[in-house]
């Protein structure tokens, strides 16, 4: 008997993001972050939300192009709030994390673009790398930079969704990973 759950948020990532500082760069302040993934399955939107993830940004908004920012996410820490699901999807149908144990964004660049950034990052996820663009704000809010965004990945191109799971009438093949990643203002403790 096939289970219904959905797959795969991921990514992962990806999404991730943001900017970058003269200074080091700053850790991910989880307790105000968040990455969450929503597909389709049947054509109803599923969300799920990935609870173990760390990286560090350095972003400076007046030289964006210096940005650096990585993120490490736990792929069997997606949680659709049921553990069977959770299960089946760390399994090797979905993210396959006994053998992928992580994903990882890595942003390459960010430039203006009227009152948001434009990104770019590479999304590693089950061993396959792809580019990812994506629109970020940041905002400055109590000694914090906040970085928002959405971006839509395919999860096929990842290998996400093996055997049955492959059919996009299933599970559609768009993934869209919503994050927000807090850090402390350079020069500002948590």
């Amino acid at each position: 008997m096939r289970r219904e759950f959905g797959g795969v948020g991921l990514a992962l990532m990806l999404f991730g993001l943001a900017p970058v500082s003269s200074v080091q760069a700053a850790p991910v302040i989880r307790a105000d972050s968040f990455l969450k993934a929503t597909f389709k399955q049947y054509n109803v939107p599923v969300t799920g939300e990935f609870k173990q993830f760390s990286g560090d940004v350095n972003f400076n908004s007046k030289a964006p192009e210096k940005i650096q920012a990585n993120l490490d996410v736990l792929a069997s820490s997606y949680d659709l709030g049921d553990a069977e699901y959770n299960k089946e999807l760390a399994g090797p149908d979905w993210f396959a994390a006994n053998q992928f144990p992580k994903a990882t964004f890595k942003v390459t660049s960010v430039k203006p673009q009227g009152d948001h950034y434009q990104g770019e990052g590479e999304l590693t996820l089950r061993g396959k790398t792809r580019k990812v663009q994506f629109p970020v704000k940041v905002i400055q809010s109590a000694g914090k930079q906040i970085f928002t965004g959405k971006a839509t990945i395919q999860r096929l191109d990842y290998g996400v969704g093996q055997g049955d799971w492959g059919d996009t009438s299933l599970v559609d093949n768009a993934v869209v990973v919503e994050f927000r990643l807090a850090v402390a203002t350079p020069g500002q403790s948590k």
